[in-house]
């Protein structure tokens, strides 16, 4: 499968349904409709020990995606009833989605009106958070994290500021989510290697990685 551009990335938090997704994707080609799309569910752990996802509206065909605010929740219309209904974001996985924003979920039932309930994050990365998460871009090689200031610029401002820009690069969020993270002990193995000054738990370095929209992986349990 090829690399999925992600569409509008800086307005993910202003996009509530996943009619408003299709509608990033048709502004974008200006046609009034777009290919089959597909809807993918990160789930994500808070450092509250809550729970939430990471909402992507995929569309492979054209290789775009484009995501809803992070979300436990949702509410939709199901059959001819007039009210919204709340589900567990966790059944938007892998659903179909129509041109019109409705989405057939995997157990053939149709949904309408498909809008995502943020969940409130109260908390900002702090300076130990980024630390910690520039030693798992590093162990995993995810270089891609960054890309050049000037990446995406019209080419008369790139040329005018290229020479003073050239090397510099920037934090892209919307790859931070992309990480394989090694184990919790691997990841805090590298930083005391690496970094002995800097002493953190295991449920520290996971609740870091979690600000950013890492996923960790959980330890396989051993057989009896």
């Amino acid at each position: 499968m090829r690399q999925c551009i992600r569409l509008q990335e800086e307005c993910r938090t202003r996009r509530r349904t996943i009619a408003d997704a299709v509608d990033v994707v048709r502004q974008k080609l200006g046609l009034n409709e777009v290919a089959r799309a597909t809807i993918r569910i990160g789930p994500l752990q808070l450092p509250s020990g809550d729970s939430t996802a990471l909402v992507d509206v995929v569309f492979p065909d054209l290789g775009y995606v484009v995501s809803l605010p992070t979300s436990a929740r949702f509410k939709a219309l199901h059959g001819t009833g007039p009210l919204h209904k709340e589900f567990e974001i966790s059944l938007l996985d892998r659903a179909e989605v129509y041109a019109d924003g409705s989405v057939l979920l995997v157990d053939g039932i149709r949904l309408r009106a498909v809008e995502v309930r943020p969940t409130y994050l109260p908390y900002e990365p702090s300076e130990l958070d980024y630390r910690i998460l520039r030693h798992a871009i590093f162990l995993t090689n995810s270089a891609h994290c960054y890309r050049k200031l000037l990446e995406g610029l019209p080419p008369e401002f790139k040329d005018k500021f290229e020479p003073h820009f050239q090397d510099v690069r920037a934090l892209e969020y919307s790859r931070v989510r992309t990480i394989r993270a090694p184990l919790l002990k691997v990841l805090r193995g590298y930083i005391e290697d690496t970094d002995p000054e800097l002493k953190v738990s295991n449920q520290k370095i996971a609740d870091a990685l979690a600000t950013f929209g890492v996923r960790i992986p959980r330890r396989r349990r051993r057989a009896a």
